[in-house]
């Protein structure tokens, strides 16, 4: 193949419902990347920009990946302003800070090492997703590129420094002196939380913080609290006022409390809407269907006005600026902060906003959940089905329920609500699945629920 010609096809299952991802080198590659490059760099041409920013994670195969995008990029009269290796966020801070909206990040978040892929911006203030990423493999494929007599230029400018300044100068602490454990799970977020957090005046104690695309110390996702028991332990061990533990981009967080249990995204939520509810009485405060129903009732305690939403966080990114609110999250840990931030997910600004709080109380991070009616949840259950199939099998589950009388939300899938509590079933927006999950005041009760969900699953899973 000559220089230049780009004969491969991308498999189309790497356009997902939020960004592009595969493995390493069998789905994504350096043809696919610089194809990918070609395409994204004509439409923003044709859209009069000339500058797209680049940048990368921690994983092996990140900088081969940049040198074939940017070839590709180039290859248009575009050029490439190359942030270098960084965190996701990284990337969304300097569109902001450089004033180039255009940008690619080169990433597979929190999937296993031989996965890698590319977050895209393009002129909107978020990542494209959904039909935009669908639209993008469509030109790719129809391969209708321009082409530059001359080729644009990849300049480099290291953000690492205004991007932890941003950070510092944004969120002050308070007079109590904060000890906090920091695992950055080998990835992106070790690059600046150390330094970030112990300007900020906090005592810093650091977990799996080199750079490592092997990620040799734990699998780099958070919320598998497999992943944290060790963290966990040494949060306790070391009689830190709390842990925060990043993803392998640095896009979500968790924080662990002083006694080692784990809060996942919709507890961090009840606190932080504990404190900003009073200063913006009446906001809309949007959850997704994952979420605790404590949040909802929290919310409403506190005089807000709760709305379920769908799981993703390009779609709560888009509702949150459609609405102009003030604050979101995730279950899965992406949280929002557009009070007095830009409104993406910063898992270092998020990790700096709680320890805020915490800084400026007496209580330990526990006393913080006081009242918080106490639910017991089940893990995400994975069900393998097939695309064919797993609409329908979510749309037959949720009509037996409905006819056996129960209320269900049907705003993503079915969150079904039981007098003991809540059961979800979904189809996955990234693959041949469903997930399902349960909550209610005990674990037998959680249990029953989701036991009934997977009953059904299979009944109807016999009809196809």
């Amino acid at each position: 193949m000559k220089k230049g010609e780009l004969q491969m096809i991308i498999s189309r299952n790497v356009f997902r419902g939020y960004d592009i991802r595969g493995i390493y080198p069998t789905e994504i590659n350096a043809e696919a990347a610089e194809k990918i490059g070609k395409g994204f760099a004509t439409l923003m041409k044709r859209q009069g920009q000339t500058k797209i920013i680049v940048g990368h994670d921690i994983r092996l195969s990140g900088e081969d990946l940049f040198q074939a995008l940017a070839e590709g990029i180039t290859s248009i009269g575009v050029d490439v302003i190359n942030i270098g290796l960084c965190a996701t966020p990284t990337s969304y801070f300097a569109r902001e800070y450089l004033g180039v909206k255009p940008s690619i990040m080169i990433t597979a978040s929190h999937n296993p090492k031989e996965y890698n892929g590319f977050k895209i911006c393009g002129l909107g203030k978020d990542t494209i997703y959904g039909e935009e990423i669908q639209d993008l493999r469509k030109f790719i494929e129809e391969g209708k590129f321009d082409i530059a007599e001359i080729p644009g230029k990849v300049e480099f400018v290291d953000l690492t420094k205004a991007y932890i300044d941003y950070t510092v100068n944004k969120v002050k602490l308070g007079d109590r002196k904060l000890k906090i454990a920091v695992d950055c799970g080998s990835g992106s977020a070790s690059l600046y939380a150390k330094e970030a957090y112990e300007r900020m005046g906090a005592e810093v104690l650091m977990v799996a913080d080199t750079p490592n695309g092997n990620f040799p110390i734990h699998h780099p996702d958070p919320t598998q609290e497999k992943n944290m028991l060790e963290f966990e332990k040494f949060v306790v061990e070391n009689h830190c006022d709390m842990g925060i533990a990043f993803d392998g981009d640095a896009d979500r967080v968790i924080v662990i409390d002083e006694t080692g249990d784990l809060y996942f995204g919709d507890e961090y939520m009840i606190i932080v809407w504990r404190d900003l509810m009073p200063k913006y009485p009446g906001s809309v405060a949007i959850l997704d269907v994952k979420c605790t129903q404590a949040l909802y009732e929290e919310i409403e305690k506190l005089g807000g006005k709760p709305e379920f939403c769908k799981v993703g966080s390009s779609l709560i990114k888009a509702e949150l600026r459609k609405r102009n609110l003030i604050f979101a999250g995730e279950y899965a840990g992406h949280i929002y902060f557009n009070d007095d931030h830009y409104g993406y997910d910063d898992a270092l600004y998020a990790g700096a906003r709680m320890m805020q709080i915490l800084s400026n109380t007496n209580k330990k991070l526990s006393e913080l959940m006081e009242g918080v009616t106490k639910y017991e949840g089940s893990p995400e259950v994975i069900y393998q089905v097939t695309d064919d199939t797993k609409l329908k099998i979510v749309e037959e589950v949720k009509n037996r329920f409905l006819k056996e009388g129960y209320k269900v939300i049907d705003i993503d899938g079915a969150r079904i609500l039981f007098e003991d509590g809540w059961g979800l079933i979904r189809a996955s927006n990234t693959g041949p699945n469903l997930t399902i999950k349960s909550e209610a005041h005990t674990k037998e009760g959680w249990e029953k629920i989701l036991n009934t969900i997977k009953s059904y699953i299979e009944e109807c899973k016999g009809d196809h």
